[in-house]
């Protein structure tokens, strides 16, 4: 039985990451047919539905079990960010195929992590309601075989308004769109018609392959794809960190996620009026939020910065945050009068402990004057009863003749 590689796009866009290396489990005749002669080696999982043509039973469905031979581990995560959202991913071929991952999963899937039931589908057209279109990859492929011999180049210099930059494409479309609007405002009457005009009209009659509609779409190419809608922008920004949030609670071994914030980098492509409506504190909302809805417990902490503009968001799943992190993010974020009374509070205790250390100070120094005082006062007392018994040193001669010099005084 072979195996068959799942890879799952983190945002649209972006490069496929892998999910998973399965291997059916189901030994019927129809499922062993399908997995090793019309299934691919590789599925993409390109998107997120809740639509019900992805999880309602229905007879064009194939319901395959599979468990997971690459050992690491992320099945599991990834069947609980279904669940949690209600939501399935989907992937599609060219052929018409399509691969469901149902966030309802039976219970034997669900108790072991390695194991998965995926739901496949030989042919989209057979599933009630099914909205999927044809496969991305096949439409981006036709594409340039349509636009690449539709390309009119103008007869005069007088057509390039501004320059051959992205303003003079603009100009360029605009008047063209102002002459096809003077025509069908007045169909009766012939409008006035340069000779730059005249002569693309001519190279347009004399190309079968060019159509007015054809020139304008190739006109400006550059203008649709720049162009950016604030809605947009929020709607992949929060799609991203989804994802990043996905991929940090599969990793195991990660307990910290950096995620760096760049406001220019986030505006770049809407027009200037509406960049300001881009503001930092909503893009930190939706960082805490898709945090939080992945896991509840995480802390998603803001490093200080002394830039507006770029900001580095730390996540931390449970356990791994520093105690200073901890203690930041129990403060809180408290009303200027509540931080002001707090620093007040903090002021007259600081005020009040400087005091008692003042005076314990002063008692301190009073205490050690008085014992100094006290210990002069037996000194001098000391000096006073010094050499008040004297040792007495005369010899015995001395103390005969001063002896006989006293009685002789005396007589």
């Amino acid at each position: 039985m072979k195996e068959i590689k799942v890879f799952l796009i983190p945002q649209p866009g972006a490069k496929p990451e892998f999910l998973a290396s399965l291997q059916t489990v189901d030994p019927s005749p129809a499922v062993t047919a399908v997995w090793n002669d019309t299934l691919p080696d590789q599925i993409v999982l390109e998107g997120y539905t809740r639509d019900g043509w992805a999880w309602k039973p229905a007879s064009a469905w194939l319901s395959v079990a599979c468990v997971s031979t690459d050992g690491r581990n992320k099945l599991k995560g990834f069947k609980g960010y279904l669940k949690e959202r209600a939501k399935s991913a989907y992937g599609r071929l060219p052929s018409g195929l399509v691969w469901v991952v149902s966030y309802i999963q039976p219970k034997s899937s669900g108790s072991d992590p390695n194991r998965v039931e995926c739901r496949i589908a030989l042919d989209r057209s057979k599933i009630p309601g099914c909205t999927l279109q044809a496969s991305t990859t096949t439409t981006a492929a036709a594409a340039p075989k349509q636009s690449a011999p539709v390309s009119i180049k103008p007869a005069a210099p007088s057509r390039r308004v501004g320059g051959s930059g992205l303003l003079g494409k603009l100009v360029g479309a605009q008047q063209r769109t102002n002459e096809h609007v003077a025509v069908s405002k007045a169909p009766n009457k012939r409008p006035a018609v340069t000779a730059a005009a005249a002569s693309q009209s001519n190279a347009a009659s004399t190309t079968p392959s060019a159509s007015p509609s054809s020139t304008m779409v190739n006109s400006d190419p550059s203008a649709a794809a720049a162009e950016k809608t604030i809605q947009q922008v929020f709607a992949d920004f929060r799609q991203s960190m989804q994802d990043k949030m996905l991929d940090f609670n599969l990793a195991a071994n990660d307990d910290k996620l950096e995620v760096r914030v760049s406001l220019a980098q986030q505006q770049m492509g809407l027009p200037h009026a509406e960049k300001s409506s881009v503001k930092m504190d909503v893009l930190k909302y939706m960082v805490y939020e898709a945090a939080e809805e992945v896991n509840e417990e995480w802390i998603a902490f803001k490093e200080p910065s002394e830039f507006v503009d770029e900001v580095v968001f730390v996540i931390y799943k449970e356990g791994a945050a520093p105690p200073e992190v901890v203690e930041e993010m129990s403060k809180g974020e408290l009303p200027d009068e509540v931080r002001g009374q707090q620093r007040a509070i903090q002021e007259d205790r600081q005020r009040a402990a400087a005091a008692h250390e003042q005076r314990h100070k002063s008692q301190m120094e009073s205490q050690a004057m008085s014992m100094m005082r006290a210990e002069d006062d037996d000194e001098e007392d000391d000096l006073e009863a010094l050499n008040t018994v004297k040792r007495d040193r005369r010899t015995i001669a001395d103390y005969e003749r001063e002896k006989r010099d006293k009685k002789r005084r005396i007589e």
